[in-house]
C-alpha cells in the first residue's frame, strides 16, 4: 500500500477534545510495581437528593447496585481523545489493552455447574500466565449475586465468555467521544442498556436485558488480584470498579435514553494514560465462532507488532492453554482439535496465510507439546503497519500538544 497514512491531526480536528491540565510523558511506561492512578473518593448522597441519572459538564450522578446515589467528577484528559482516535478513521477499530487483556480472567460457563459447592458457591481460583516474558498469577474471587424474587436466594459466578463480550462491546462504545469519559480520574463509559444490547446484536451476540444487567453486576462484584511471580500484588480490583445502573422503572419508561455508567479496571486507565494500547479489528474479532479464535486474534494484534512474511510467530500449545483461560481437557487430542479449529478460523478470516505445527513427543511417543509456526496474511501485516503508525502519531500528539500539526506517516511497502 503506497498511500500516505491519514495523520492524527486531521482526525483530531473532527473530535476537538478539551485540553487536559497535564500531559503524560509519551515514552514513559510505568513499571508493574508502581501504583495506578487514584481519583478522589466518591461522594455518596441520600437517594432522595438526586434523580436516577444526572449529567453536568463536571459531574455525573447515578445509583449503584445498592441503590445509593454516587456522584463522580468529570475530567477531559487528552489521553481519552487519543484513545478514541484511529488511523485510518474506520468504525471497525477498537483497542487492545496492555497486560489487562493478557489476564486469563474468563471461564467457560458450561463448567461452572461442575465446580459449584451445593450448587451455589465457587472457590477462589488462581491461574498462572505469562505476558511478554514475565510471569504472573491472577487470583479470582467470584461474584455473589443476590436474588429477590427467585427460589434461589444467591449464587456465585466467575466472569464468563459472555461477560468478556460485554466488556469488549463497552470498550468499543467508549471509543465514541460522546460516551467515553474520565470520572474521578478513571476511564469509563456512559451508555444505555438499549445501546449495549443493540451493539451486541449487530455483532451477532444477542443478550437480553436481564442477562446484561446480571453480567454487569458480575463484572462489578468479581475481585481480581494480579501478582508478579515474587508474590507482589500489582493490582487488585474488579472488572468494573464502579457500576451505576438505571432503575427498572426508569428503563421501562425510556429505554433508549436512560443512561448507565461503568468505570473500567485501573489497568485500562493506566494503559490509556501511558498509550500502551493498540488498535485492532473489533468487527472481525466479534465475528469469530470460537472464543479461542478471538483470544488468538487479540494476542497477535497486541504482541506481533513486526508481522511480516519473513518473521514467523511461534507459540506452543501449552502456552495457548495456560494463557487463554480456555478449558483444558485431560484428553490431549481434544485440546489439539480446538486449537486447530481456531487457527483454521483465523485463516478463513484472512489473519493467517498458513500455519505449521511440530509435535514434541516424550516417553512412549506421547505428545508433550506442540509448536505452532504462524505465517501472517498480507492483510494482517498491513493492519499491523497501520497500528504501528498510529502508535507513533499518538505519542507525538501527546508530546507536542493539541494544536501542534502532525505529519502524515507513510505505510511502508512490503519487500
Amino acid at each position: 500500500m503506497n498511500k500516505s497514512m491519514e495523520s492524527l491531526g486531521d482526525v483530531l480536528e473532527c473530535i476537538n477534545p478539551q485540553p487536559s491540565s497535564a500531559h503524560q510523558n509519551p515514552h514513559y511506561y510505568a513499571k508493574e510495581e508502581q501504583s495506578l492512578p487514584h481519583g478522589e473518593p466518591h461522594k455518596v448522597e441520600s437517594t432522595h437528593d438526586k434523580k436516577a441519572w444526572q449529567v453536568s459538564p463536571t459531574i455525573v450522578s447515578g445509583k449503584d447496585i445498592e441503590g445509593k446515589v454516587v456522584t463522580l467528577y468529570r475530567d477531559q484528559p487528552r489521553q481519552m481523545s487519543l484513545f478514541q482516535t484511529f488511523i485510518p478513521r474506520d468504525e471497525k477499530y477498537s483497542n487492545t489493552i496492555e497486560l489487562y487483556d493478557a489476564v486469563p480472567k474468563y471461564f467457560p460457563v458450561k463448567k461452572l455447574s461442575e465446580i459449584r459447592i451445593n450448587g451455589i458457591y465457587l472457590p477462589v481460583v488462581t491461574r498462572k500466565f505469562q505476558h511478554k516474558g514475565k510471569s504472573y498469577q491472577v487470583e479470582i474471587r467470584p461474584a455473589r449475586i443476590i436474588y429477590k424474587n427467585r427460589k434461589e436466594k444467591e449464587k456465585e459466578f466467575y466472569p464468563t465468555y459472555r461477560e468478556e463480550l460485554i466488556e469488549e462491546a463497552l470498550r468499543k462504545i467508549a471509543c465514541d467521544n460522546l460516551n467515553g469519559v474520565y470520572l474521578d480520574n478513571s476511564a469509563g463509559v456512559q451508555f444505555t442498556l438499549y445501546e449495549l444490547k443493540k451493539e451486541l446484536e449487530t455483532r451477532g451476540h444477542s443478550i437480553n436485558i436481564p442477562d446484561l444487567i446480571e453480567s454487569l453486576k458480575i463484572c462489578n462484584l468479581t475481585s481480581i488480584s494480579i501478582q508478579k511471580d515474587d508474590g507482589k500484588t500489582i493490582m487488585q480490583s474488579s472488572i468494573f470498579p464502579t457500576l451505576l445502573l438505571a432503575s427498572k422503572d426508569d428503563w421501562l419508561e425510556n429505554p433508549k435514553k436512560v443512561r448507565c455508567y461503568v468505570q473500567f479496571n485501573p489497568l485500562v486507565t493506566a494503559s490509556i494514560n501511558q498509550i500502551t494500547y493498540r488498535q485492532f479489528d473489533y468487527t472481525k474479532y466479534m465475528e469469530y465462532k470460537h472464543r479461542l479464535s478471538r483470544w488468538l486474534h487479540k494476542r497477535l494484534c497486541h504482541n506481533y507488532i513486526q508481522a511480516s512474511l519473513f518473521n514467523i510467530y511461534t507459540i506452543k500449545m501449552t502456552t495457548i492453554l495456560r494463557d487463554s483461560g480456555t478449558y483444558i481437557s485431560e484428553i490431549i487430542s481434544r485440546n489439539v482439535r480446538r486449537i486447530d479449529e481456531s487457527l483454521n478460523e483465523l485463516k478463513d478470516k484472512d489473519i493467517l496465510m498458513y500455519y505449521k505445527k511440530e509435535i514434541l513427543r516424550g516417553k512412549r511417543n506421547s505428545i508433550v507439546d506442540i509448536k505452532y509456526d504462524l505465517s501472517p496474511s498480507l492483510h494482517f501485516t498491513d493492519e499491523m503497519k497501520k497500528a504501528n503508525g498510529r502508535v507513533i502519531n499518538l505519542e507525538d500528539a501527546l508530546k507536542d500538544g493539541r494544536n501542534t500539526p502532525i505529519k502524515s506517516i507513510p505505510i511502508p511497502k512490503d519487500t
